[in-house]
C-alpha cells in the first residue's frame, strides 16, 4: 500500500478515484497551470502521477465546487485543510462564499449538532471522503500488484 504522498497513481486512476472524468481532471491541471506542479501531480517519464493526497484533495475540492465555491480556490482549501490524512470523523466547514483557501475549519462529526450556525456555512465529510479514496487506493494498488 502507498503511503500518503507517494505519487504512483495514473491520470486515468486519479480521475476514476476522485470521482471525476479525465477531461475535467485535464482542465483542473490546465487552470492550475504551474500550480499543478507544487500543489499535486508530479511529472515522472513524461507522465503525471498522483497520490493517496492528491486524489483526495481533487475529491474535496470537487465537492467544494459543486457547494459553489470556484474551482482554483476549492482546490487551494481542500491542499490547505488535507497536509495530513484527516481523522475519520473530521467535517470541514467553509463559510458559504469564501474566497480564501485559509478559511474553513475542521472539527469532528459528533460536534456538529452544537454549532452556532449564524450564517449560511458549507459542511464536507473530510474524514469520510479521505476514508473511501484510501479504501479504493488499496484495492486499485492490490489489484494492479
Amino acid at each position: 500500500m502507498p503511503t500518503y504522498a507517494e505519487r504512483c497513481f495514473s491520470v486515468e486512476e486519479a480521475a476514476s478515484l476522485a470521482g471525476l472524468r479525465r477531461g475535467n481532471l485535464d482542465v483542473i491541471i490546465h487552470r492550475l497551470k504551474d500550480g499543478a506542479e507544487c500543489l499535486f501531480a508530479g511529472k515522472r517519464g513524461g507522465r503525471r502521477w498522483f497520490s493517496i493526497k492528491d486524489i483526495t484533495v481533487l475529491a474535496v475540492a470537487r465537492e467544494l465546487e459543486r457547494s459553489g465555491m470556484v474551482l482554483l480556490t476549492a482546490v487551494a482549501t481542500a491542499f490547505e485543510h488535507l497536509q495530513q490524512p484527516p481523522d475519520p470523523d473530521a467535517i470541514l466547514i467553509v463559510p458559504t462564499g469564501t474566497v480564501s483557501a485559509t478559511s474553513g475549519r475542521i472539527i469532528a462529526d459528533r460536534d456538529v449538532a452544537r454549532l452556532l450556525v449564524e450564517k449560511s456555512q458549507t459542511l464536507i465529510p473530510i474524514g469520510a471522503i479521505a476514508g473511501r479514496v484510501t479504501e479504493a487506493c488499496a484495492e486499485m494498488y492490490k489489484n494492479a500488484a
